[in-house]
């Protein structure tokens, strides 16, 4: 049985961007691009999406987060925003609308692998919580 590569949604209007994530995306994930928050949330809605990647430079970007983490496919899907920000309280507003984390401009291949490994350890640990739930619920009726 042929294993489907796992898909990634990338929201983004810069093409040096976009091509960052198919050069450094390519192999792991099969990467749709979207330029618009409606777009964006269209796909959401019709795709099971493994990863969000949103660029803070399309318009309302943060909304988008929060837009997307309220859907119940994407509840647990990591979403990562690309910013050039430090700054705590923008971070803390964006974590508040559901950014997993953040991918420091300007773009790096070491940093996007390292947040992808951040990913699919939180994707086990969600798993294994998620049995352990159901493990107890099962037990106790």
């Amino acid at each position: 049985m042929i294993q489907e590569k796992p898909l990634a949604l990338v929201v983004t209007q810069n093409l040096n961007t976009k091509l960052f994530f198919r050069k450094n995306l390519e192999d792991k994930f099969h990467v749709i691009e979207k330029k618009e928050a409606p777009l964006a949330i269209e796909s959401a809605e019709t795709t099971n999406l493994d990863l969000v990647i949103i660029d803070e430079k399309i318009e309302n970007a943060i909304d988008l987060c929060f837009q997307l983490k309220k859907r119940k496919r994407l509840f647990t899907t990591p979403i990562i925003l690309i910013t050039k920000s430090i700054k705590k309280a923008y971070r803390e507003k964006a974590t508040k609308a559901g950014v997993f984390d953040f991918l420091f401009l300007p773009l790096d291949a070491d940093q996007l692998n390292q947040l992808l490994e951040k990913c699919e350890e939180d994707k086990k640990r969600r798993k294994k919580v998620s049995s352990i739930s159901f493990k107890l619920k099962k037990n106790n009726p």
